[in-house]
């Protein structure tokens, strides 16, 4: 009997009262622990960052594919690229990968536009776009950081506050799930652009422990 290979990520994207903040977990697995030192979060644009979920081969190949296909994009309309307008193209992309080729692709795209502003976005790899308003989490892990997400988040929280709650969340999942961990990367994106705000390990139990 072949064993079945078991895979997983933590993907996390929280709105706060002037950005929005997308991180993810640094682990990469294959039916064991690859590397803790990936990174699976990707400035797509000056303004537009997001994190992946699904397949590491195929969601590497789509994140460089993203960004020629916004430069392209932006020189046409000669502006900035929109988050809805990278939404779309990707949803594209996800919808022939998963129906050609079985591929996974889960995105979360977060970032600003002078149209709607902070925008955060849940791309599912069937072809879904869901748009979310205040947070949102994905993949394997994300049953343990929804948890606390659904009873600690609220509205206009700091920056500060939210990147507590990024960091509360992921230590529910590395704690619960092996295919998490290696710490995590995590990107503010507001008016005034993109910024490393978290590149850490963080420890396995709970912070009310």
């Amino acid at each position: 009997m072949v064993e079945k290979l078991t895979t997983g990520t933590t993907c996390i994207g929280i709105k706060f009262k002037d950005g929005v903040i997308i991180a993810a977990d640094r682990r990469m697995t294959a039916g064991y622990i690859a590397t803790d030192r990936t990174s699976k979060v990707y400035e797509l644009s000056k303004n537009v960052v997001g994190t992946t979920a699904g397949h590491a081969a195929d969601n590497q190949k789509v994140m460089r594919a993203m960004r020629g296909e916004i430069k392209l994009h932006e020189l046409k309309v000669e502006r900035s690229v929109k988050v809805s307008e990278v939404a779309m193209i990707l949803n594209s992309i996800q919808y022939n990968l998963v129906r050609s080729q079985g591929s996974i692709v889960s995105v979360i795209l977060g970032g600003y536009d002078s149209q709607d502003g902070i925008s955060l976005i849940n791309l599912s790899p069937d072809g879904t776009i869901v748009p979310n308003d205040g947070y949102v989490a994905d993949g394997s892990g994300s049953i343990y950081v929804k948890s606390i997400l659904d009873m600690e988040f609220k509205e206009n929280l700091s920056e500060k506050e939210a990147l507590a709650l990024v960091e509360k969340g992921f230590q529910a999942s590395f704690k619960n799930d092996t295919a998490s961990g290696g710490g995590f990367i995590a990107k503010v994106i507001t008016k005034d652009g993109i910024k490393d705000v978290a590149s850490k390990v963080v420890k396995t139990q709970l912070v009310n422990e």
